[in-house]
């Protein structure tokens, strides 16, 4: 491949802070065990206590106020989500600085995630993304579900350990990528097999939305086009699959 010429250039990006309840056990372990300083307390719901020693020895350990709270309050906090029986108030979530990460020379792999609606369908990316070692997803500022409480319980705890960042403009983001030497795959149609494709070096891969696939006006800024092989009957694999798939070749080939 021919290489790119680096180039000092900032990406739109933003940083957002606010605050959040999370439920459920898995997320709310690995927050204590990522960022405990982020957590105002954990409540576990008065009838669920037993279950809940290890989580809440956990917290305890790591300086989280416990609160046992009435189950009706545990159900209000987190509105109406399989809570499990615990909730906790986590003081900001933060959304990384694209510029800063992408500039950094270990990052060699970033998700771009183009307008995905489904927060369950994000929650399992992101755990994707921690499994296959994802340096940073990226995701548009409007159109496009963030870190929400279900987002963020449907991925069982990954979204405390991968960093997300969020761009105002996907395609302006993607051309700084290739200013800094980065090759541009977008998973859709007519495109060509991931076993035949050098994913070697700095990557970007492009997903997009559940129905909807890559908007064109993204998709026109891609440099390559790759697509799963299928045999069977069904045209498509869950966006979540597919991102695994794709994620795992990409790995692979790096390590």
């Amino acid at each position: 491949m021919q290489a790119r010429t680096p180039a000092l250039c900032s990406p739109p990006h933003v940083v957002k802070l606010r605050a959040l309840i999370i439920y459920g056990v898995n997320p709310i372990l690995e927050a204590i065990r990522s960022h405990p300083e982020r957590i105002r307390y954990v409540g576990v719901a008065r009838e669920e206590t037993a279950r809940h020693q290890r989580l809440m020895g956990e917290a305890k350990r790591a300086g989280v106020a416990v609160r046992n709270l009435a189950l009706d309050q545990i159900d209000r906090l987190a509105g109406r989500g399989v809570h499990n029986g615990v909730v906790a108030e986590v003081s900001e979530t933060a959304y990384a600085d694209f510029d800063e990460i992408v500039e950094k020379e270990e990052t060699n792999f970033v998700l771009i995630v183009d307008s995905i609606t489904d927060p369950q369908n994000f929650g399992a990316i992101l755990r994707v993304a921690d499994g296959f070692g994802v340096d940073v997803v990226v995701i548009p500022e409007h159109d496009s579900v963030g870190l929400t409480p279900v987002a963020v319980k449907a991925s069982a705890g990954a979204s405390e350990w991968v960093q997300v960042a969020q761009v105002t403009n996907l395609s302006r983001a993607i051309e700084t990528l290739k200013k800094g030497g980065y090759w541009i795959y977008a998973a859709a149609e007519n495109g060509e097999r991931p076993d035949a494709i050098d994913f070697t070096g700095k990557v970007a891969l492009v997903v997009g939305n559940e129905g909807k696939g890559i908007r064109r006006n993204v998709l026109e800024h891609c440099d390559r086009t790759v697509t799963i092989p299928m045999s069977g009957h069904v045209e498509s694999f869950n966006v979540a699959t597919a991102t695994a798939i794709l994620c795992y070749e990409v790995r692979r080939q790096q390590r």
